[in-house]
Protein backbone atom coordinates (compact mmCIF):
# COMPACT_ATOMS: atom_id res chain seq x y z
CA UNK A 1 0.00 0.00 0.00
CA UNK A 2 1.07 3.59 -0.60
CA UNK A 3 1.66 6.23 2.01
CA UNK A 4 -1.26 8.24 3.32
CA UNK A 5 -1.34 11.93 2.46
CA UNK A 6 -0.91 14.19 5.46
CA UNK A 7 -1.67 17.86 5.70
CA UNK A 8 0.51 19.85 8.05
CA UNK A 9 -1.15 22.92 9.55
CA UNK A 10 1.08 25.95 9.13
CA UNK A 11 0.38 29.34 10.61
CA UNK A 12 1.83 32.14 8.50
CA UNK A 13 1.96 34.67 11.33
CA UNK A 14 3.07 35.15 14.92
CA UNK A 15 0.93 36.64 17.68
CA UNK A 16 2.36 38.93 20.32
CA UNK A 17 0.31 40.08 23.28
CA UNK A 18 0.66 43.82 23.82
CA UNK A 19 -0.86 46.09 26.46
CA UNK A 20 -4.56 45.32 26.00
CA UNK A 21 -4.42 44.06 22.39
CA UNK A 22 -2.72 41.48 20.19
CA UNK A 23 -0.36 42.09 17.27
CA UNK A 24 -0.30 39.58 14.40
CA UNK A 25 2.86 39.67 12.25
CA UNK A 26 3.57 37.88 8.97
CA UNK A 27 6.54 35.50 9.24
CA UNK A 28 7.46 36.15 5.59
CA UNK A 29 7.54 39.97 5.57
CA UNK A 30 6.95 43.03 7.75
CA UNK A 31 3.16 43.13 7.32
CA UNK A 32 1.18 43.18 10.56
CA UNK A 33 -2.27 43.92 11.97
CA UNK A 34 -3.55 44.45 15.49
CA UNK A 35 -6.85 43.53 17.08
CA UNK A 36 -7.43 47.28 17.54
CA UNK A 37 -7.97 47.56 13.78
CA UNK A 38 -11.16 45.46 13.94
CA UNK A 39 -14.59 45.98 15.47
CA UNK A 40 -16.12 43.54 17.94
CA UNK A 41 -19.45 44.32 16.25
CA UNK A 42 -18.16 42.19 13.34
CA UNK A 43 -17.19 39.25 15.58
CA UNK A 44 -14.14 38.27 17.58
CA UNK A 45 -11.28 40.70 16.84
CA UNK A 46 -8.62 37.97 17.13
CA UNK A 47 -10.48 35.85 14.60
CA UNK A 48 -10.74 38.82 12.23
CA UNK A 49 -7.01 39.57 12.59
CA UNK A 50 -6.09 35.93 11.97
CA UNK A 51 -8.31 35.85 8.88
CA UNK A 52 -6.68 39.05 7.60
CA UNK A 53 -3.23 37.53 8.07
CA UNK A 54 -4.25 34.32 6.28
CA UNK A 55 -5.64 36.38 3.39
CA UNK A 56 -2.39 38.39 3.28
CA UNK A 57 -0.26 35.23 3.22
CA UNK A 58 -2.31 33.82 0.35
CA UNK A 59 -2.45 37.04 -1.71
CA UNK A 60 1.08 38.36 -1.11
CA UNK A 61 3.07 35.14 -0.76
CA UNK A 62 1.01 32.47 -2.52
CA UNK A 63 0.65 30.44 0.66
CA UNK A 64 -2.06 27.79 0.62
CA UNK A 65 -5.43 28.55 2.14
CA UNK A 66 -5.49 27.22 5.72
CA UNK A 67 -7.53 24.10 6.40
CA UNK A 68 -9.74 23.76 9.47
CA UNK A 69 -9.19 20.96 11.97
CA UNK A 70 -12.16 19.15 10.44
CA UNK A 71 -10.48 18.97 7.05
CA UNK A 72 -12.78 21.42 5.28
CA UNK A 73 -11.32 24.61 3.78
CA UNK A 74 -12.09 27.71 5.81
CA UNK A 75 -14.43 30.15 4.10
CA UNK A 76 -15.63 33.64 4.77
CA UNK A 77 -19.22 34.35 5.65
CA UNK A 78 -20.30 37.75 4.43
Amino acid sequence: MGQATTIKAVRHYTVKMMNGFSKFKCVLCRHSVTTQEFSSQDGNCRTQAARAMNEHATAAHGCPVPVSSHGAPMRHVY
